[in-house]
């Protein structure tokens, strides 16, 4: 198969360019996960060293495919980011294979298109985001305040914000606050943010392990899964469900699911698709395991519905990465 690929490389005609980029970019999307380095460097080469006699259709698909590839090589990512949009956009908002010095050097000398799309991705350090309020204009700067996943200083959100209707300059102030309260009191060290009783396990008619079976087999979504284990009143197997699929630490997930307030669960339930009344279910049975009126649960489940599924993603991203942080430095975290 990879020999064939390297063939398929070699021909000049646009219609075998176009099949070899249909093959080896599905290919490569069904196996990145692989622990074939081989082949994946193969998918890479062969990629990088036609992308740029590729029509704009064959390059966007390239893109598209390619976005949510994390074993994507430094010179093909930086090919497609640097490319005109829309092919760019995908990559530019998407793909992890893009590093810190890829971002600053692409805010520092490509065009407002390329800026805006950067902005809009899950997480901006620090660096990325300073260049982007320096060279942005007006739109990328309002992306970058609206983005709860960018690391921005006090006085420069609060310079730019003040270009926002003041309604909207108000909720995300609001919004901001609330999650960098949340993610302080998740990472404490003395453990005495305002919680309930830990979780117990308790007998059910299918465990996580058992759902997430079913998942992967598609015989069950995990919005299904959600609302049975709640309805049961097991909260302990949603917290399983809840850590595999958001790719949160088990431990975390349960300190968020027996807190008072809602805001981490909600993060976590919306950001990995879980509707309104899935979530309805895990309110009633948080209400009933930290002892609170239903009327709770039915105000949870009001401001769940006004929760922007990208600003939940950007939260939960940002979640791991200070957990990343925290590991890798933890008297810094501390």
């Amino acid at each position: 198969m990879l020999d064939h690929l390297i063939n398929l490389a070699k021909d000049t005609s646009p219609e075998k360019r176009s099949e070899l980029v249909e093959h080896v970019t599905r290919l490569y999307q069904q196996r990145s996960e692989t622990e074939r380095q081989d082949e994946i460097k193969v998918y890479n080469g062969v990629l990088d060293g036609i992308y740029n006699s590729l029509k704009p259709s064959d390059r966007q698909l390239v893109s598209d495919r390619l976005a949510t590839v994390k074993s994507t090589s430094a010179s093909l990512v930086g090919k497609m980011a640097r490319d005109e949009l829309p092919i760019a956009r995908a990559i530019l908002e998407q793909s992890q294979s893009l590093s810190q010095e890829m971002m600053v050097d692409i805010a520092e000398t490509m065009g407002q298109e390329h800026l805006l799309a950067l902005s809009k991705r899950e997480y901006l350090s620090a660096n990325v985001t300073k260049v982007l309020l320096s060279r942005g204009n007006k739109e990328v700067h309002q992306a970058v305040a609206s983005n709860l996943g960018a690391e921005i200083g006090e006085t420069d959100f609060e310079r730019i914000v003040r270009e926002f209707p003041t309604q909207l300059g108000d909720r995300i102030r609001h919004l901001r606050k609330s999650n960098q309260e949340l993610i302080e009191d998740l990472f404490r060290d003395d453990k005495q943010a305002a919680s309930g009783e830990p979780l117990q396990k308790k007998p059910t008619r299918m465990d996580a392990k058992g759902w997430l079976a079913g998942i992967r087999l598609k015989r069950a979504t995990l919005g299904q899964a959600i609302s049975a284990l709640a309805q049961e009143k097991n909260l302990l197997e949603v917290v399983r469900l809840l850590s595999v699929f958001s790719g949160l630490e088990l431990k975390y997930v349960h300190e968020l699911m027996i807190r008072y307030d809602a805001t981490g669960v909600a993060s976590i339930c919306r950001s990995v698709g879980i509707n309104d009344t899935e979530y309805a279910a895990v309110c009633k049975a948080r209400c009933k395991h930290l002892r609170f009126p239903e009327s709770t649960g039915t105000k949870w489940v009001t401001n769940y519905h006004m929760l922007d599924q990208t600003d939940a993603r950007r939260l939960v991203s940002l979640m791991k990465i200070k957990l990343n942080a925290r590991k890798e430095s933890p008297k810094e975290a501390a």
